[in-house]
């Protein structure tokens, strides 16, 4: 996946991430600030990676749907024949919000929410007597701009009764801001039915697309098996919210196909759509021939398929855990199966907010080495995509993956400074991972890499010779940074302390040739309990030794007693 940014110094970023059934990776950010960001420059960036990974790993490409990533796209699919190209879902339906908000109605609602929240939030009375009416914040900032919109508008009209109440109490009516224009302006608009009644529109011809946008951006499953009967389901019920009268949703579909059926809508969808295994033993299945593609003749074979385990847990596993345990009987579809459906739709991870250069480049850090700054972004960024994928993991099915309380997403409703991760927080564990089921048997067996402390044992064995210890690491299937081996295991070097056994700088240099390291640094002994390692892909760090201070000789003078 691949988006580019800006960041506050003006500088253009382009980010990098691996996404694969089990989770999203940050591999790296480049800096192409003097770079002319045209389809080739795209397209050489990211045919690199394609190698980089192995391009029998890579499924498909997604990124934003600017004019030079299209093209990039397409060269990359006539370079790599298996290989797809997909634009970012949740930018599309980003853009059909953005669209949505420019109609007369949503327009009328949306710039009227944004005055009563900017009164609200911007005098510090008036938000202390909404919370004493409402009981809660009426702002929902969201990880995708234009739905904070549209989940703010929600927010308002589920406390309309507190707000018109509010309006009209004696506190309200007996302060300085009651008395006020501005303060007068906001109360008609609170009282005014009709703006009550514009916003029920706009929600209502937005909530199944809020619904899709949930679940692209979600990493509770992968979506790309869902999108395409989550698309069509968002239009029969936004037909439904307006009445089934073709002239008022129309329009809305209009919209919708705009994007749908020519920018975002892709073969794979429709594929992965046909393999899962929830809509195809449905009542309900479609019965388009798009889907059907020469494999439903496959899907009807008994096995594994007919057993009333696999048919029971239809609704309760996602789509690649069900062809995982139930699809061994057909292993080429199977294989086939797992790959398409453990896609992605979305690049909405590249597109966050990404602060993590800024917050490295500080005055008290802006003499770090590109390797080091790099480094650091690269541990900083995965930290936040392993924390958010626990945490997407324990939603419950009512929580909404969308809604950031701490993320400031949109300065036309309310700004909130993103808490800074702490550098002292980083710690050499945090990207330590398992090995994924089932890749185990093609590199070696599954081996957990969780995190341990170095015992004496393990230092007598270093103490032997740490160097003749070396030897070359476990080789995993994926060769991308997903898949960290923790050398501990290995006892090819030991970083934990106090345990680890400091070696020379010469054997160090001898250490990094032989065992092919991609970083090499050095520490003093006052830094050995916070070790800044650099994580590339296999890790090796070298500690330098202290230095042994020289013992002064004491004086021996002869003393004689008198």
């Amino acid at each position: 996946m691949s988006d580019g940014w800006s960041d506050m110094k003006s500088r253009s970023l382009i980010n990098i991430l691996v996404d694969n059934p089990y989770g999203m990776v940050f591999l790296r950010s480049i800096e192409a600030s003097d770079e002319i960001k045209n389809a080739d420059f795209i397209f050489n960036l990211l045919d690199g990676v394609v190698k980089e990974i192995g391009e029998q790993l890579v499924v498909q490409v997604v990124t934003d749907n600017a004019s030079a990533y299209k093209a990039a796209g397409h060269m990359l699919m006539e370079k790599w024949k298996h290989l797809y190209w997909s634009p970012c879902a949740a930018h599309c339906i980003d853009l059909i919000l953005e669209q949505l908000g420019d109609l007369p109605q949503h327009k009328n609602a949306l710039s009227k929410a944004k005055k009563i929240t900017k009164f609200i939030y911007n005098h510090s009375w008036v938000l202390a007597l909404m919370r004493k009416f409402s009981k809660k914040e009426i702002i929902r900032p969201a990880t995708i701009r234009f739905a904070t919109s549209y989940l703010t508008l929600q927010s308002i009209l589920d406390v309309r009764q507190p707000l018109e109440a509010m309006f009209t109490s004696t506190q309200w009516l007996n302060s300085a801001w009651g008395k006020k224009p501005e303060g007068k302006e906001i109360q008609r608009h609170i009282l005014n039915d009709k703006f009550w009644a514009s916003v029920t529109y706009a929600i209502l011809s937005t909530r199944p697309l809020i619904q899709v946008l949930r679940l692209v951006d979600a990493e509770k499953k992968p979506a790309m098996s869902f999108i395409y009967n989550a698309m069509d389901e968002a239009k029969e019920l936004i037909a439904h919210n307006l009445g089934a009268e073709e002239a008022i949703y129309r329009e809305i579909w209009d919209i919708i196909d705009a994007r749908w059926e020519v920018q975002l809508h892709r073969h794979l969808h429709a594929t992965a759509y046909y393999l899962n295994s929830q809509f195809q033993y449905s009542e309900r299945k479609s019965s388009n021939p798009e889907m059907k593609l020469g494999l439903y003749h496959c899907m009807e074979r008994e096995g594994f398929f007919g057993l009333h385990a696999a048919k029971s847990t239809i609704a309760k596993r996602s789509p690649v855990e069900w062809w995982i345990q139930f699809g061994d009987s057909t292993p080429e579809l199977q294989s086939f199966a797992v790959r398409v459906l453990g896609l992605t739709c979305s690049s909405s991870g590249c597109e966050r907010n990404w602060s993590t250069y800024s917050q490295v480049q500080t005055k008290r850090r802006n003499r770090l080495s590109t390797l080091r700054m790099n480094s650091l972004v690269y541990i900083m960024h995965n930290k936040r995509l392993r924390d958010r994928r626990l945490r997407n993991k324990g939603l419950k099915d009512d929580d909404d993956p969308l809604v950031c309380e701490d993320v400031a997403s949109d300065t036309e409703w309310f700004i909130d400074d993103e808490t800074e991760l702490p550098l002292s927080d980083l710690q050499l564990e945090d990207l330590s991972m398992d090995v994924l089921k089932g890749e185990a048997d093609q590199g070696g067996t599954s081996t957990s890499t969780t995190p341990h402390t170095s015992t004496s044992s393990a230092a007598q064995q270093a103490n032997k010779g740490a160097l003749s210890k070396c030897t070359k690491g476990t080789s995993f299937p994926f060769p991308f940074p997903f898949y960290v081996h923790d050398l501990r295991d290995d006892e090819q070097f030991f970083v934990d302390h106090p345990g680890a056994v400091p070696i020379s700088t010469a054997q160090g240099e001898e250490l990094r040739k032989t065992i092919g390291a991609l970083a090499y640094i050095e520490c003093s002994s006052k830094t050995q309990q916070n070790v800044k390692a650099v994580f590339d892909a296999a890790i090796k760090v070298v500690l330098q030794p202290p230095k042994q201070k020289k013992k002064r000789k004491k004086s021996q003078k002869a003393c004689s007693i008198l």
